[in-house]
């Protein structure tokens, strides 16, 4: 064979490797590039069923914290919120007020009109007592006719005001059941927290001075009833 088909050949070897090493590079990268994308796409659903699993979790917080007739906080979710507001206290050196509020004839309520009735009173009250708080200020059922509210970075020396609004709000908006309104009234009563303070002293001091203020009548307080001279 002569030289120069020698060279040609071996030329057009040389590019055929070069062309194979071309495409094996090319292959190579695609390859890269599609795992980089599958990997892409499997963080992007691990994310999304992290996200879910996370509003999952936050629903069923929720859910065990929330009462379910009133919508508001249950005793759980109020006490994780107080001793949140006390850890708070005790950095910052605010003060603010442990109230609970216990409905008034409630038992008549149920008696005369049923349980359906009773069940509409309270979340009534409780929507109420939602109305006129502030957003800081956390509102609960403890049970039954019993329900907490925490005033957060609240005065002191303006706590019988405050209460007393609520009380006056609490009779001036009464429940209109089948048409007829039925007048609401509750005892209210209140402890002060600090930078030092446990939980059970400040509900039992709330407690007692919501019983104290209930068997002394303060306020002219008047059982709930049905208001048969109302419009």
């Amino acid at each position: 064979m002569e030289k120069s088909q020698i060279e040609f050949l071996t030329e057009l070897a040389e590019e055929f490797q070069q062309q194979t090493a071309i495409n094996n590079r090319a292959t190579e990268e695609s390859e890269q590039s599609d795992a980089l994308s599958t990997l892409v796409d499997l963080a992007r659903d691990m994310q999304a069923r992290l996200d879910q699993q996370q509003n999952r979790i936050r629903q069923l917080e929720l859910m065990v914290e929330t009462d379910e007739l009133t919508g508001l906080y249950n005793r759980r979710g109020f006490m994780r919120r107080t001793r949140e507001a006390l850890a708070r206290s005790a950095r910052s050196g605010e003060k603010g007020l442990m109230v609970i509020a216990d409905l008034d004839g409630f038992k008549q309520v149920n008696d005369e009109h049923g349980h359906a009735a009773g069940d509409a009173v309270l979340r009534h009250f409780g929507q109420n007592l939602r109305t006129h708080t502030r957003a800081d200020d956390f509102v609960a059922r403890f049970g039954g006719d019993e329900f907490a509210i925490l005033m957060t970075g609240s005065d002191p020396d303006a706590a019988e005001k405050r209460l007393k609004q609520l009380q006056q709000a609490t009779a001036r908006f009464p429940l209109i059941w089948h048409g007829t309104p039925l007048r609401i009234q509750a005892s209210f009563g209140f402890s002060v927290y600090t930078t030092k303070n446990d939980i059970s002293d400040l509900i039992s001091d709330a407690d007692k001075d919501m019983y104290k203020n209930k068997h002394a009548g303060r306020n002219n307080q008047k059982p709930a009833q049905t208001d048969h001279n109302a419009a």
